[in-house]
């Protein structure tokens, strides 16, 4: 038998390692120092869209507390205020449904009610109420406004 040569031994792990001599660099994983130089820099709309798509930090809150509300109109009543505006027409259109037929004119007004809050507060100002529980749901919403 022919001498073996010991070079052999070494380049068949190195061949093996580095795909067989092939080609095809797709298989092989690209060092990081490598990616970097032959990769382009991502443009700002890349960089924004995989931020986007990841999810904040953990770090980082997803809730923003807001004080006003933005879409608020000067007339508008606060969350609360509407809130005891809401209450108290509701309690007062169910005391006068049990009341009968003597709250009929007393329904009507409600049903005629204009539906920008500031309005409906000022519309209700002179309105005489059945139920004392809906008048001091009333004066809660209109402290409110203060």
């Amino acid at each position: 038998m022919g001498r073996f040569d010991v070079r052999v031994l070494l380049v068949i792990p190195l061949l093996a390692l580095g795909g067989c001599g092939s080609d095809d660099k797709s298989d092989r994983p690209v060092p990081p120092a490598a990616a970097s130089s032959t990769t382009p820099a991502p443009s700002a709309s890349a960089a924004a869209s995989a931020s986007v798509s990841t999810g904040p930090a953990p770090d980082e809150s997803v809730y923003v507390e807001e004080d006003d509300d933005p879409t608020a109109a000067p007339g508008d009543l606060s969350d609360q205020g509407q809130a005891y505006l809401d209450e108290a027409i509701g309690t007062e259109l169910a005391a006068l449904e049990a009341s009968g037929d003597k709250g009929k004119q007393r329904r009507q007004a409600l049903e005629k009610l204009p539906e920008d809050p500031s309005k409906v507060l000022t519309a209700l100002r002179t309105y005489s109420w059945w139920s004392p529980e809906a008048k001091t749901l009333y004066d809660k919403a209109v402290a409110t406004t203060k």
